[in-house]
This record gives structure tokens, C-alpha cells and sequence, in this order.
């Protein structure tokens, strides 16, 4: 599959599995008909409810008691109307600062008897909740001081036994700890069977966006190996991750699964601590995918910025401090986002790949954010269907946007990676064929006037020699074999030995199964033998015998023996001579790579790149050299 089928294919997945999302959710969302109760001064009528299809969400003005715990009795200062769902923040303004703990009441005509059950997805604090004056259980432990209270931010569910008359639900709740304060999120009313099917449908939601979010971070990393230096794959990774991170920390839903019982204050501090990180990292990854010229300066603003709203979080032990770090809180994000999109606006300027489709990713992430902003301060039904749900749509889009461009780098990677070995191997026959031809040529012109059928004897091994040469000259060596190699190597022999006077023997051992010299081939030994199957990097060997015989001839037969063995997967190779050897310091040399040899150089750097293996050298001065490595096999189909 070539690598614009792969680019369609990955475009195609990511496709599928972005409206795959898209239709769970939509389809999760219609398993139960949503309305809003729309509260007024703290009273709501439900006559003529369909309770079979249908569950409320108890949003409006419900009465606020401050500071008093009212739920078994009746409250002793003035009540306050605050609109559910809301921040405290939001709703007492100015009263809100003296304000950490309070009830909540609502009254609600109800003329169809039954079990309900009310389901509560998270109030950021401890609450406890009554209804007609009888505690139904809690989350936390509320408290009068900071000492006293015990946050936790989850969900939870409550049976209620309606007789056809008046309910009177109150929810005693202190939030010392929490940043706002309040019931933010949605209070559900309804049959059991709809409850338990929405709350676990949202549960599921939020379970398979932090599961996607966690798979698109370690997919990268499964990529990024030793050889690949880039960190835009680390970055990726740390975004994704510490985006699911983010995700559990503000969807309630994932409480159920993920962080129950953990004290609210840690999990305020862990949101803070996923966001910053998850900005700093999308910006390093944009960066290191486009690079900026200004990225220094920029990298020095956000490193600033981020890192004191870092250490805030650290320090934030008090509710007067996590209060500061929460009005930081969109600044914050609104200086890294600018930044980020300056480094993809000017991207697209300079024309750099994928640029567009960064901003489309962007784009979408931003929209979808927003939206999700009107909705939920929409009080209609919109916020029903789209609240949290626009946000992990967008931040999948986002997240898919990139991971794509982050496997398109890998791909142009790739793509140079191979290009430069097709660079090197061109750079490697220039080596070779200027010195090598001009001598057989010349050795040519003189068997010419001499002995005829010895120049047509090395007129048809150089023949040889250069259809296998510019077979894979040519940038076509996909089919190469070691066969191939083989019968390079006899040429070139053949051709060295009009100059050496028949004195280089080359024997080839396989397995303990002697290769036949082209005058042995016949009909019975002509059938394919496995060594010509298996695919091989050309100039692997060649280099090697070319140094055996330039460096390792003495004037006498010199024999170059290369045996190869197959064991595990892998063929070991020894190609050894009985020729002039090296010192000590050179053997040492070469299998430190401190040699400044073109040849050994490029086929170490080949070997490693393909199978991780480098030659080893043995070598004693007067008795020869030994070269050992591995490859691994890969036979032909």
C-alpha cells in the first residue's frame, strides 16, 4: 500500500470513528425525552407528567438559604432565589463573598404517585439531601468552617416514594473548597429505569472520550522510537493524556468510574494542573511540527506564564487562593490559545504542510467550546442535548486533526529516510565506479590486441557487473536478493582477477551448501536455491570483498570466504580473507565506528537502520580478517 493509500485509509478511520462518536452519542441522547422543569421562586409544577418517557432536569430559581443548614426544619434569615444550574459565583454576586455554605429548596407538584429517583451528576462540594424534611444520604461531609467540610465531586442517585402530592427536595451543601461554589450541573427528576438508563448512557460518554483521548496518547508513543529524535510525538502524547486527565476532573459522570471518593480540592488542583499542561503541550507540538522563527521568544512568554499559574496551583491551599487561580483560569487560557494560533496562522503563511488542517482542528475545538458556553447558559432544553457533549465532539476532532498531521510527519520522515539510503548508495557507486571502470577499461584496450576471448570473457563481466549496478541504481532494488548480491560479486571478482592475475578465490558457503560456479549450472542444479529468495540491501558485501582485495592482497592467491548460517529469524554472516590483516588500534577503531571509511560506514549505518546490527571486526596482522553481522531474513513470496 503506497503511502497516499495509507494517508486515505488513516483520513477514512479517523472519519469513521469521529461519526461513529457522534452517532453513540445522539442516539444514547434520545433513549429518554429531556425537558426542563423551569422553576419559579422556588416552586415547579409537574401535573400531567409522562413519567414513563420522560425525565426533568429541575433547573430554574430554587430558594437559597445562606449560610443555614435548613433541611430537616425551616430557615431563620430571608431566602434568596438563585437560578440552578449556576455558580455561587454568579448568582449572589457581591453577597457571594461571605457566602461558603447553604440550602438549597424547591417544591414540586407532583400528581402521579410512584418511585422517582433523583439523580444528582455532581455537585463540586459536599451536600446531603432531604426530601420532605427526611435525609435520603449525601456526598462529603458538610461543615460550618473549611475544618469541618470534606468535598468530593460525584454523582449520585436517590429513591423517592411520591404519594401524588407536594414534594419539598432540599440540598444542604458547604463549598469552602470549591472555586465558585454552588450547584453547577444539571439535578435530574424521574422513573428509575430512565434515570439508571440516562446516568449510565453519560457515564458510557464520558468513559469512551477519556478512552479515545488515552489511546490517541500512547498510540504516538508506540511510534516514537530511539531512532526518531522529534519530540512532537511526546508532546502529542502528554497533550492527549493530560487532556483525559481534564476530561475526568470535569465531567462528573467519570466519577462513578474514575476518581471516587477522591477529596474535591485534589481534584481541583489536578483540573488546573491538566489544563496548563495540556496547553503548553499542543503549543511545543505545534511548534516542533512548525517550526517559528520567533519560537524562542514565544517559548520564553508561555514557559513564563505557564509556570507561575503552576506554581499558584501548588500553592493554592485556601479557598481565597484557589479562588485567584479560577479567575486566572480563562486569562490563561485565552493568552495560550492566541499563541497557539499564532504559530498556525503563520504557518500558513509560510505554506507549510498541514497547516489547514491544524486551523480546521483548532477551528472546530474553539466552536464547539463555545457553544457549549451558550448552551449551558442557555436554560433550555438545547443544554440538555449538547452540554459536555460539544466539547468532547470538539476536542476529538481536534485530537484527530493532529494525530493525523503527527503521522503524516512520521510518513515524510520516512519518505527522506529513504530517500537519503537511495542518496547514500548513489553516493557509494560514485565511490566505487570511477576508479574500478577506468581500470577495467584500460585492462580492456590491452586484452583487445592480445587475447580475444579473454576481453570477451571481461567485456561480459563488466556487462554483469553494471546491469546489476544500474538495476538498482535506478532506485528499484524492492526485489533485490541476495542472489543477487551473490552474482554481483562473482563479476566483480572475475573482473578484478585480469588485474591480480586469477590469484582472488571467492567461496561461497550457505548453510554448509556450496554455490556452483556459473560453469557447474545445468538443468539439475538450475532450480531456485533459498538464498535466491531472500531479500537483501544491495552493496552490503561488495564493499567488503572490495577491501579484502585493496587492502588484504599480498601478491599471492588470496581467498575470500563468505559463509552465512540461518538461526532465528536471522542470517549470520562471516566474510573472512587470509590477507594481509590489521593492527590491533585499526580492529578497535572500526568497531568503535571511528572508521573514516565511506564503505564501512554506510553499511553499518544501513544494517542498524534495517535490523539493528553493525559489523564486528577480528582481524590478526599476516593471517587476515574476519567481519561477522546479522540480518534479518525475509524471503520472498
Amino acid at each position: 500500500m503506497n503511502a497516499k493509500k495509507v494517508r486515505t485509509f488513516r483520513l477514512a478511520v479517523s472519519i469513521a470513528v469521529l461519526l461513529i462518536m457522534i452517532l453513540f452519542i445522539f442516539l444514547t441522547n434520545r433513549t429518554c425525552v429531556l425537558k426542563t422543569a423551569d422553576a419559579f421562586k422556588g416552586h415547579v409544577n409537574l401535573s400531567g407528567w409522562d413519567v414513563g418517557k420522560e425525565i426533568y432536569a429541575l433547573n430554574g430559581d430554587w430558594t437559597f438559604y445562606p449560610n443555614e443548614y435548613t433541611g430537616s426544619g425551616k430557615g431563620i434569615e430571608s431566602p434568596v432565589f438563585i437560578e440552578v444550574p449556576s455558580s455561587m459565583k454568579t448568582s449572589l454576586y457581591e453577597r457571594s463573598k461571605g457566602v461558603n455554605f447553604g440550602t438549597y429548596e424547591l417544591n414540586l407538584d407532583i400528581d402521579t404517585p410512584g418511585q422517582y429517583m433523583l439523580f444528582i451528576p455532581g455537585v463540586r462540594s459536599a451536600y446531603k439531601v432531604y426530601v420532605n424534611g427526611v435525609l435520603l444520604g449525601g456526598v462529603g461531609d458538610t461543615g460550618r468552617t473549611v475544618d469541618e467540610e470534606n468535598g468530593v465531586y460525584q454523582p449520585s442517585n436517590y429513591l423517592i416514594n411520591a404519594d401524588g402530592t407536594a414534594l419539598d427536595i432540599k440540598i444542604e451543601t458547604s463549598f469552602f473548597t470549591s472555586v465558585n461554589g454552588g450547584i453547577a450541573n444539571d439535578i435530574y427528576l424521574g422513573t428509575v429505569e430512565n434515570i439508571y438508563r440516562y446516568s449510565i448512557n453519560q457515564l458510557i460518554n464520558d468513559i469512551l472520550t477519556v478512552g479515545m483521548l488515552i489511546g490517541f496518547g500512547i498510540y504516538p508513543l508506540l511510534l516514537v522510537s530511539r531512532e526518531n529524535k522529534g519530540k512532537a510525538g511526546y508532546y502529542f502524547a502528554g497533550f492527549s493524556i493530560f487532556s483525559a486527565l481534564f476530561a475526568i476532573t470535569i465531567n462528573p459522570n467519570a466519577g462513578l468510574f474514575f476518581r471516587h471518593g477522591i477529596p474535591l480540592k485534589f481534584m481541583v488542583k489536578a483540573e488546573f494542573f491538566a489544563f496548563i499542561l495540556m496547553m503548553f503541550c499542543i503549543y511545543a507540538f505545534l511548534v516542533s511540527v512548525y517550526p517559528y522563527d520567533k519560537k524562542r521568544n514565544l517559548t520564553k512568554i508561555i514557559a513564563v506564564i505557564d509556570g507561575i499559574y503552576l506554581v499558584l496551583i501548588f500553592m493554592s491551599g485556601n479557598k481565597g487562593m484557589l479562588n485567584v487561580v479560577g479567575n486566572l483560569y480563562p486569562i490563561v487560557l485565552v493568552i495560550n490559545a492566541a499563541i497557539c494560533f499564532l504559530v498556525i496562522i503563520r504557518s500558513i503563511a509560510k505554506k507549510k504542510v498541514y497547516a489547514m488542517l491544524s486551523l480546521s482542528g483548532s477551528f472546530v475545538f474553539v466552536l464547539m467550546g463555545f457553544l457549549e458556553i451558550i448552551a449551558s447558559e442557555s436554560g433550555r432544553n438545547l443544554r440538555l442535548y449538547l452540554k459536555n457533549d460539544l466539547y468532547n465532539i470538539g476536542l476529538v476532532v481536534f485530537v484527530i486533526c493532529h494525530i493525523n498531521i503527527f503521522l503524516m510527519e512520521i510518513d515524510r520522515a520516512f519518505e527522506n529516510a529513504a530517500l537519503a539510503d537511495r542518496m547514500e548508495i548513489s553516493y557509494l557507486h560514485a565511490q566505487i565506479a570511477p576508479h574500478f571502470l577506468f581500470n577495467t577499461l584500460n585492462n580492456l584496450y590491452v586484452l583487445m590486441s592480445s587475447d580475444i576471448e579473454k576481453a570477451k570473457d571481461l567485456l561480459m563481466n563488466l556487462s554483469q557487473f553494471l546491469k546489476v549496478k544500474y538495476r538498482f541504481d535506478c532506485n528499484k532494488f524492492d526485489d533485490y536478493k541476495l542472489g543477487d548480491e551473490i552474482g554481483f560479486l562473482k563479476s566483480y571478482t572475475d573482473i578484478e582477477n585480469y588485474r591480480k592475475q586469477g590469484n582472488i578465490r571467492l567461496q561461497f558457503d550457505f548453510d554448509g551448501e556450496k554455490i556452483p560456479g556459473d560453469e557447474e549450472i545445468n538443468e539439475d542444479n538450475a532450480e531456485k536455491k533459498w538464498y535466491e529468495k531472500v531479500k537483501f540491501q544491495p552493496m552490503i558485501l561488495q564493499p567488503l570483498v572490495e577491501n579484502a582485495i585493496r587492502h588484504g592482497y599480498k601478491s599471492e592467491p588470496l581467498d575470500i570466504r563468505i559463509k552465512v548460517k540461518r538461526a532465528d529469524g536471522y542470517l549470520e554472516f562471516l566474510v573472512e580473507d587470509n590477507g594481509a590483516g590489521m593492527s590491533e588500534m585499526q580492529v578497535k577503531m572500526l568497531n568503535k565506528a571511528m572508521s573514516h571509511g565511506v564503505g564501512v560506514q554506510n553499511i553499518n549505518y544501513r544494517l542498524s537502520k534495517y535490523c539493528g546490527e553493525r559489523l564486528h571486526f577480528d582481524s590478526t596482522p599476516g593471517m587476515g580478517t574476519r567481519i561477522k553481522f546479522r540480518y534479518r531474513m525475509e524471503e520472498t513470496v
